[in-house]
This record gives structure tokens, C-alpha cells and sequence, in this order.
């Protein structure tokens, strides 16, 4: 069973997570300099997040990703409970990525914040894990 209910809920926790990057007073100032369009194409439940220098936008877009990267809710969710690192999964595999990875893993630190909010934001969804 997947760890979102549904595309919905998926879009509200991780779609309020990264809203909640861009609000950062200093770390949402530099993702958003950084000027990148994030694409993640989701599944289990199936869904795209875009992570723009504008907001957080879901669905389809008429817009160009710098990177794009696909896995599923749960691997997403593993991810924000800091059990499971970003170059863990590409190795194997959990996560797909197509562009610059570089200017992803230099906007690896800039998560912090959120890394440290998501385990309350898990158990307020009764989330496992």
C-alpha cells in the first residue's frame, strides 16, 4: 500500500513542503536565484510536482525542466525522512534523473529545513514510518 493516500494528499504534504523552501527567508531566496524547474513525475499515487523559482505547481505544464526525476511516493517519502539519500537512491535506481544533477545536489544543503519539518508533517497525515 502506498504511504499517500492518494495524488491529492501527495500534492498537499509535498507540494506544502516545497512551498515552504520557497518561503524560507534565506534558502528560498537561493533556490529560487538558482532560477531551476524541477519536474517530479510521480508514482504510487501517479502525479507531477513541478519546483519553480515561481511556486510549486502541479499537473501538466507548458514549461522546460532543468531536471526531472522520477520515483515513487514512497521513495519521496523515505527521502524527506532522511532515510534515504539522494545519491543512494540514483544508485539504485529508486529515483531516475534526466538534466544537471550537479545544480541538484548543490540545492542538497538548502533542504535542511524541510528535512527537520517532515517528520511532523508525516505524523500529522499518520504517515507511516
Amino acid at each position: 500500500m502506498a504511504v499517500y493516500k492518494d495524488t491529492k494528499q501527495m500534492y498537499e504534504i509535498l507540494g506544502g513542503l516545497w512551498s515552504q523552501l520557497l518561503e524560507h527567508p534565506e534558502n528560498g531566496k537561493k533556490f529560487r536565484d538558482a532560477g531551476l524547474n524541477i519536474k517530479y513525475n510521480l508514482s504510487d499515487p501517479a502525479g507531477t510536482l513541478w519546483v519553480t523559482p515561481g511556486g510549486v505547481l502541479t499537473g501538466d505544464q507548458n514549461l522546460k525542466a532543468d531536471v526531472e526525476m522520477s520515483l515513487a511516493g514512497d521513495t519521496a517519502h523515505k527521502f524527506w525522512l532522511k532515510e534515504l539519500s539522494l545519491p543512494a537512491a540514483l544508485a539504485k535506481k529508486l529515483i531516475v534523473s534526466k538534466g544537471s544533477m550537479a545544480k541538484v545536489m548543490k540545492m542538497l544543503p538548502l533542504l535542511k529545513p524541510l528535512h527537520e519539518m517532515y517528520p511532523a508533517v508525516s505524523d500529522k497525515y499518520n504517515l507511516p514510518g
